[in-house]
């Protein structure tokens, strides 16, 4: 490991979370799937670096039971929250990450919550995967990160005509309603059960 990922990897540590160091994408994908036993109960959250590294792939070739097609697949609107609450209760939780602190602050922004409900507390296990570019040096750069990089670039994705994906940069006073995507923000800035989280920290840029 490199000095800056020893770095994070004590600081990460004093908070009761595991990093593990990939090099790759490939890396990333196999140090994730050897966590996860076979027929486990797995949901995933919506990303980028997920979709990049070719896990949502490999959850879905039967080997576990993965939650997040059937959810897709329910059209009743109330029936699918039920859905989506009780996953925030898997046995595994797999999801990206929006900016990590040098501190070892991880933050992440969703526009209902319920990710960010399993992350919190919900799911037995919580894997976070994510790439060098969403490492940030404090709670300020993590925040800009989030406004003006991630946001902007999920609405622009998801052809939302937010502020930010209109102009390039957050007006946050100015976004309200259905369609703004940052409801809500968490931090976990610590993790009191013993080898519940992990961060997979992968060597090249991925996601937004």
């Amino acid at each position: 490991m490199n000095d800056t990922v020893s770095e994070l990897s004590s600081a990460l540590a004093s908070r009761g979370i595991t990093l593990v160091h990939a090099a790759d994408g490939r890396e990333a994908l196999r140090l994730i799937l050897e966590r996860i036993p076979r027929d486990a109960r797995v949901m995933n959250g919506g990303s980028a670096t997920l979709e990049e590294i070719g896990l949502l792939d490999a959850l879905g070739s039967g080997d576990y039971d993965w939650l997040r097609p059937a959810i897709a697949a329910t059209n009743e609107r109330e029936e699918r929250t039920r859905r989506r609450r009780q996953a925030t209760t898997a046995e595994w939780l797999v999801g990206g990450v929006n900016a990590i602190t040098m501190a070892g602050e991880i933050v992440n922004v969703d526009g209902s919550g319920n990710r960010l409900a399993g992350y919190a507390f919900g799911a037995d296990k919580v894997i976070l995967v994510a790439g060098m570019n969403k490492l940030v040096p404090d709670l300020a750069a993590a925040f800009e990160r989030i406004r003006n990089t991630a946001a902007v670039q999920e609405c622009r994705k998801l052809e939302k005509r937010t502020p930010c994906a209109v102009t390039g940069r957050c007006d946050n006073d100015a976004c309200r309603g259905p369609e703004r995507q940052c409801g809500k923000i968490l931090i976990i800035e610590n993790e009191k059960i013993a080898g519940r989280i992990t961060l997979v920290l992968i060597g090249e840029r991925h996601g937004f």
